[in-house]
């Protein structure tokens, strides 16, 4: 008898593999498909169901609700995520707080009335009403809740490709896979190592076409600007999930941005190579790698609790994410959107309080910076791998949130003692051996393709059928 599962597939490369199972049926589908593709998908793979991420908010405004307030007081918590979530597209409080009690109803009232055997999310969840919403609300239902997480990605002619895991959702635990056994493709680590740097140079030499050449010539944010004037000219809201937005607003946030970057250049400095020090790597915000995922996200107060157990003389060195001030990528305008509550001056003057702790020039490559280190620390960063890779300390403030925090020798810091202690380890020459990096990466991590199909079948019929119940046929 098959099994019905939720399936979050924004991008569809699970679809296709996941409706050729005789075990399995796609019950509901969330997706960013077109009106032309859903009815591709309906013909081709049998899925009745579907909402996309766009149209969720909107589909659930027109439906019943008849929540109790002790649902309301059990989800607090994922009412704070959602909030946030939405925060990025949106200053509308009240809106934000409607969709997400829709959406609470919606997903209560489903897992009520459908015989739901697991919710598998493909790719980071964001905390969303759509995502994070839909794996909380199943797990106070004891269903089972997968996410095939997102770590690093590289670019080939055929497309993105990323590493993934599974996350067990309602264990908060990553699930160890027989790659092979499940048809998956192991992964080389080297080829994901220093993917910002690798991806520009991919990139550069597809720039063939006059096209391409007279883009990479223009300033960064031309086609940003050209493209949001076209909704200035046609009195059109940039929309995203339900939420409208002014297209006034991120191009103002173009020229905020520009600016900020120029303040950012004014006080970085160069790396100082006869000073110990440690090196943190601020993450991009807003995303969703820290914001839903890290148990803590604050990054002025990770960067205050290294700083205050520095020994004398050391150096903390942070340097912003490479794509931070970037202005023209796809499908941003949650970016442009929110950037100005995100990153402001008083953000990197607050950082410069500290004595002990200095703003690197963006020029640095991450490669020559973690040669020059004694130690590196991210909340759950692909900076992490690359550390490993040249058997540096790594100070994790995410362990939870990375499969490279199952290595033994990593520090994995919930309080202030245990950063302490690893710095202390660290300043009395503590140099790891990572033993197990690459069991870790046999037994956990799997290449997958981003935009087109792959084959997971066996991967989900055995995190339905076999690995919570391993006795069922």
């Amino acid at each position: 008898m098959k099994k019905n599962i939720v399936l979050i597939d924004t991008d569809l490369s699970l679809i296709k593999s996941i409706s050729e199972s005789k075990k399995i049926n796609v019950e509901l589908l969330i997706t960013d498909a077109d009106d032309k593709k859903i009815a591709e998908i309906k013909n081709l793979y049998r899925v009745n169901n579907i909402i996309t991420r766009d149209f969720f908010n909107n589909y659930l405004a027109q439906k019943e609700i008849d929540l109790d307030y002790k649902v309301i007081e059990k989800f607090r918590y994922s009412q704070l995520n959602s909030e946030h979530d939405q925060d990025r597209w949106s200053t509308d409080n009240n809106l934000k707080q409607y969709f997400y009690f829709n959406a609470l109803f919606f997903w209560f009232s489903f897992f009520s009335n459908n015989s739901i055997s697991a919710v598998v999310n493909n790719g980071l969840f964001h905390g969303a009403n759509y995502d994070s919403l839909a794996l909380d609300v199943a797990k106070y239902f004891g269903i089972s809740g997968y996410v095939i997480d997102i770590h690093m990605e590289r670019y080939t002619e055929e497309g993105i490709v990323s590493v993934r895991s599974v996350i067990n959702y309602n264990k908060k635990k990553r699930i160890p896979l027989d790659i092979n056994e499940l048809n998956l493709k192991p992964i080389i680590v080297d080829d994901f190592l220093f993917s910002v740097e690798k991806i520009s140079k991919f990139l550069k030499k597809k720039r063939k076409s006059l096209k391409d050449r007279i883009k990479y010539l223009l300033p960064s944010y031309s086609s940003s600007i050209i493209h949001i004037l076209g909704y200035v000219i046609s009195s059109r809201l940039i929309r995203h999930h339900g939420l409208n937005t002014s297209p006034l607003i991120p191009l103002k946030n173009i020229f905020y941005v520009r600016k900020l970057r120029k303040f950012y250049d004014s006080i970085a400095v160069e790396l100082d190579t006869s000073k110990k020090s440690i090196f943190y790597a601020l993450h991009f915000e807003p995303e969703a790698s820290i914001m839903a995922r890290a148990k803590l996200s604050n990054q002025l107060y990770i960067i205050k609790q290294l700083s205050q157990n520095l020994p004398s003389g050391w150096i903390l060195y942070v340097k912003e994410h490479p794509h931070q001030f970037k202005l023209y990528m796809p499908g941003w305008w949650y970016y442009l959107t929110s950037i100005y509550k995100y990153r402001t001056k008083e953000f990197y003057k607050e950082i410069l309080k500290f004595d002990n702790v200095k703003l690197l020039k963006l020029s640095m490559k991450s490669q020559d910076i973690i040669k020059s280190t004694d130690a590196i620390s991210t909340i759950n960063g692909s900076i992490a791998s690359e550390a490993i890779s040249y058997n540096k300390p790594l100070i994790l403030f995410g362990h939870q949130s990375t499969p490279f925090g199952l290595c033994k020798d990593t520090f994995k810091i919930t309080s202030k003692k245990q950063c302490k202690n690893a710095i202390e380890k660290i300043a009395d020459g503590f140099i790891p051996e990572y033993s197990d990096f690459s069991e870790i990466c046999e037994n956990y991590l799997f290449e997958h393709k981003e935009l087109a199909a792959n084959n997971v079948q066996l991967l989900i019929e055995y995190l339905v059928f076999e690995y919570e119940n391993p006795s069922n046929d």
